[in-house]
Order: C-alpha cells, then sequence, then structure tokens
C-alpha cells in the first residue's frame, strides 16, 4: 500500500479549487446525464443536473421522452427552489426550443413530445406564472412541450441560464445571470447481419453522434466499415465542445472476429491511437464491444489530413495478432480492482500505452471512473502525477471504465504505478473512493521494438521551456509565434515543408496550446507539437 502523502500535496490544492471554483465549465462527454460545475449564487455555489431521456432512441423508447434540471446546493445537495431557468437547445447549430419555465420545487420536468416544428411553433402545455410574464409552471413544476427535441438521435447543446432563485419574484440582475452549458447525446441502434464463412451473426452499431450508413463488412480483412453524416469545418469544431462516441458490438460467437485482445481502427483513414479505440469484453456477457471515442483534440488534428470536403465519419475496425501482455492488478481497500496491462514487447525505447480497467467488488466494470494516478522509479522519484485536465473536477474521467494512458519509461528496472479512484457512476458515487492508493510495482525491460526511422524534423529540446512559457501563459501569442518563426528561418528548427492553405486565420486554437503544453511537460511526442506548427503555417499564423 502507498500512503496518501503520495497524492496529498496536489490533491489538497485542487480540492481547495473546486470548493471555490466560480463558474461552471462546459462537458461533451456524450452522456445523457451530467452535474455540471457549480456556480456562485450570493454566499452560495450551486450546482446544475441535467439529464435526458431517453438514452438510446428505439421504437420501445417512444412515449418516455423527457429533460430534467435541477439546481442543487453543491455543500449540502439540497434543492434550490423556486428556481427560474432560461432553457435553449440546439442541434447542430439549429435553435429547438427557447422559453422561460419556474419550477417551485427547483425540480423540473419537461416533458417533450418530440415534433417536427419549427422554434416559433413550439407548444408548452403549462400555466402562465402570475409574478413572471412569459413564464412556464404546472403543478408539480412536470410541463409538457411540443418541440423538436429529442426528435433524433445525436448531440445536443442545452444552455440552461438561472435568472433567479429562492421566491418566485426574485429575478436578477441582467449581469448576475448563471448560465451552465451542457453537451448530451441520443444514441441510435442500428441492428445489422454479417455473415462469414456460411453462419450469421447479430452486430449492432450504437451511435452517439448521428445516424450510421453504409455500414459493410469485409470478408477477407474480417473488417467492419460505417460512416455517418458529419461537418469537418475547424471553425465550427473549435466552436463548440464535441465528442463523438460509436459502440461496435459483436456476439463472441464470431470467434473470428473476437478471439484477439488486439484490434486495428481508422476513422476517414487515418489509424485510431491510444483511448481512442477500446475494447469492452466485460460489460454485456457474450459480447465484445468496441469503443470508437473520439474527442475534440482527435477531430481537429483529423480535419488537418483529410481532404478538403469530406461530408462524412467513416469508421474501420478489424482484430490483429494479439500480443502477450504484461498484466498487474491493483486492489483498495474498498472492494474495487484495477487492472494495469501493456504489451509484453514494449521497453524503454518506446512509448508504452499503459491500459487501466477498473472493477467493483463484484468484478463488473465500473463505469464512469474518475481516477488519478502517479509513476514512481526505483528509487522512489515521482515521474508523472496525472490529476485529470479539468482544474474544477478532479480526476480522469473514462466513461466505459477501461482507459489508456502514454508514458515513455526512461530506463530498465521497477516502477510502481499508484492510483486512486475519486469517484464512479453518473452520480459520482463514492462507494470505492480510495483514500489510500494502491500500488503496482511494473518491470520495464529493453522492449523488442526496433529503433524509429529518423524524423523528418528537428526540435530543439530546448525550446520546451518556450512552449511552457507560452501555455502557462507567461509570453503571449504573439511572442511565442514570432520566436517559433524565426527559429524556423533559421534553421534551429525543421519541420516537413508544409503550405499555406486557405484564406487564413489570425487565432490560434486552444488545442494547440494544449499540445504544446502537453509537449513541454513530456506527454506527447515531437511530431505532436510539429503538427501544431504545421497547422500554424497552414492558417498563415506562421509565415515561412
Amino acid at each position: 500500500m502507498v500512503s496518501l502523502k503520495f497524492f496529498a500535496p496536489i490533491l489538497a490544492v485542487l480540492l481547495f479549487s473546486q470548493v471555490f471554483a466560480l463558474a461552471p465549465a462546459a462537458h461533451g462527454d456524450g452522456l445523457a446525464q451530467e452535474n455540471l460545475p457549480p456556480a456562485s449564487f450570493g454566499s452560495r455555489e450551486a450546482a446544475l443536473f441535467i439529464k435526458i431521456n431517453p438514452p438510446i432512441l428505439t421504437k420501445d423508447t417512444v412515449g418516455d421522452t423527457y429533460l430534467q434540471l435541477k439546481l442543487f446546493d453543491a455543500k449540502t445537495g439540497q434543492t434550490v427552489p423556486h428556481t427560474s431557468y432560461f432553457v435553449e437547445a440546439w442541434k447542430d447549430e439549429k435553435l429547438l426550443l427557447r422559453s422561460n419555465f419556474h419550477a417551485h420545487s427547483g425540480d423540473l420536468t419537461l416533458k417533450i413530445k418530440p415534433t417536427n416544428v419549427d422554434v416559433n411553433n413550439v407548444v408548452v402545455y403549462g400555466d402562465q406564472l402570475e409574478q413572471l410574464p412569459n413564464t412556464w409552471t404546472a403543478f408539480g413544476d412536470k410541463i409538457d412541450v411540443l418541440a423538436p427535441v429529442l426528435l433524433e438521435s445525436g448531440l445536443y447543446h442545452f444552455k440552461i441560464t438561472i435568472t433567479g432563485i429562492d421566491f418566485d419574484k426574485n429575478i436578477f440582475a441582467e449581469q448576475d445571470y448563471k448560465s451552465f452549458n451542457s453537451w448530451l447525446s441520443v444514441g441510435d441502434v442500428s441492428n445489422q447481419k454479417i455473415t462469414y464463412n456460411g453462419k450469421t451473426y447479430e452486430t449492432s452499431v450504437v451511435s452517439y453522434y448521428d445516424l450510421i450508413e453504409n455500414f459493410k463488412f469485409d470478408s477477407a480483412k474480417k473488417a467492419i466499415s460505417f460512416s455517418m453524416p458529419f461537418n469537418w469545418d475547424t471553425k465550427r469544431i473549435e466552436g463548440q465542445q464535441i465528442f463523438v462516441h460509436q459502440e461496435v458490438r459483436v456476439p463472441q460467437t464470431f470467434k473470428e472476429f473476437t478471439d484477439t485482445t488486439a484490434y486495428q481502427g481508422t476513422v476517414n483513414g487515418i489509424p485510431t491511437i491510444g483511448r481512442m479505440l477500446i475494447l469492452d469484453p466485460y460489460s454485456v456477457e457474450g459480447t465484445s464491444i468496441l469503443h470508437f471515442l473520439i474527442n475534440k483534440e482527435d477531430i481537429l488534428n483529423m480535419a488537418q489530413k483529410i481532404p478538403a470536403g469530406a461530408t462524412t465519419m467513416d469508421f474501420v475496425v478489424y482484430p490483429t495478432t494479439a500480443v502477450p501482455k504484461k498484466s498487474f492488478d491493483v486492489k483498495f481497500s474498498t472492494g474495487a480492482t484495477a487492472k494495469i496491462s501493456f504489451d509484453s514487447n514494449l521497453g524503454v525505447s518506446d512509448t508504452i500505452p499503459l491500459h487501466f480497467t477498473f472493477f467493483d467488488k463484484n468484478g463488473q466494470i465500473l463505469k464512469y471512473v474518475r481516477y488519478i494516478y502517479a509513476i514512481s522509479d526505483g528509487t522512489g522519484k515521482t515521474l508523472v502525477t496525472n490529476l485529470g485536465d479539468d482544474p474544477q473536477r478532479l480526476g480522469i474521467f473514462s466513461t466505459e471504465g477501461i482507459d489508456v494512458q502514454e508514458f515513455k519509461f526512461p530506463k530498465e528496472g521497477d516502477y510502481k504505478v499508484s492510483l486512486g479512484i475519486i469517484s464512479h457512476g453518473l452520480d459520482d458515487s463514492t462507494t470505492y473512493y480510495t483514500q489510500s492508493p494502491s500500488a503496482a510495482t511494473i518491470s520495464i525491460g529493453k522492449g523488442g521494438s526496433t529503433s524509429p526511422p529518423t524524423p523528418s524534423y528537428t526540435i530543439p529540446s530546448w525550446i520546451k521551456t518556450n512552449a511552457k512559457f507560452w501555455s502557462d501563459g507567461k509570453i503571449t501569442d504573439k511572442d511565442f509565434v514570432n520566436g517559433i518563426q524565426y527559429l524556423i528561418k533559421q534553421n534551429i528548427i525543421k519541420i516537413p515543408s508544409t503550405q499555406k492553405e486557405g484564406a487564413g486565420s489570425s487565432t490560434i486554437p486552444a488545442w494547440v496550446k494544449n499540445a504544446a503544453k502537453f509537449w513541454a511537460d513530456g506527454q506527447t511526442t515531437d511530431a505532436d507539437f510539429v503538427n501544431g506548427i504545421q497547422f500554424l503555417i497552414k492558417s498563415g499564423i506562421i509565415k515561412v
């Protein structure tokens, strides 16, 4: 067992910052419900719970369609009464709903009848609140709404603005309104049949973004492929939260496809890496589930590589020969277990994907888990501590309870991987919270990889200092761009030939700055940093 002292100093800082967070952050988890970080209402911190139903659209879920909202005290968990909500909803940038509602109890349920009408023709079946003009209420705070919301599967953007609390007539001044943004998904199930060697297998794809099309199975490659409509415009992507989640469910009786732990996937021909493709053989008995988990940064990186004019996101997945894995179990005092594994042929010359899988005390997968980890060497020196990238919520979030983190070990020997579970489930349960993170001792050898090919770029290591200063806000965007531009012209930085494309831009996307931070911290490769520089050249921000 490893003492909490291993994490304590950083935990204390993050927990303090969470308590006094002043503004809600946006999420794009591809979930059907979430608790949004708190905002300040005078002396109180209040968070918003939001839920849509159904989580997956099928003929059996028609008729039980609703949006639920609840503002609650972040410290006590008590619902804030007499809450006035201004509700806005979009899908694919199209406005679907914009109305004022009031919940005397604070817990609002909009019972939605999905109907294909214009936003101006939305019908609310309720009562106008006498004290608040143009505000709807109803007995029991359950209001029927005829609107084009949840009419089809995909990603919905909800903006919920709190305009008053505590009393019916207590309406804030406009500058004191508090807004919460949430991106929630409604999945769609596409049932398919695969025929292989004279046998037919019932297969399905669950899409949490948009309807899939063009499902195919290539018998020669044993490859499943499908597409969905997608707008690859980078300006659109940069301006909103996006998370694409696809599940490919294959029965394990189809042994030619499922008798392996190794799969290769591509999105528009670009190989998936790390957590972008995850195998889950645990959640549904007799079924192997392959999750494509494509976040905003992944999508922006892909958008730079695919042909202009692409209108679909194209997925391919197929089994490959499995490599024996080294596997280590971490047991927690709360009864949970984590399994850490990586390919046995990888060693000190490789960036090693570490697979983390979390189980409850009954051996069931622990979904929607938030966890932290640290790696230390044989002398006890901490090499990396990862507490997640959300300053308002502690932990790395994994919807499926299976995650991949990459790390390059500096030399052969034994290393300790310390884990902590912060919460799990959509309600952020702390049943398996551990105050004494366990550790696994893993052995790293030489590995079986050959030396990588010489890259077509040169990035001196000292430039990481500049990248770190920029990502920390110590130097301006202009200073960073001018410095990189000068270093390229002086051949101090050498990158592949890159030409400006399009009309250009003056704004550096957030993902480029994040990429520089991760590179400066040793979490990504030189190639990832070069990709960011090439984007700035293509955009005309860096002129060479």
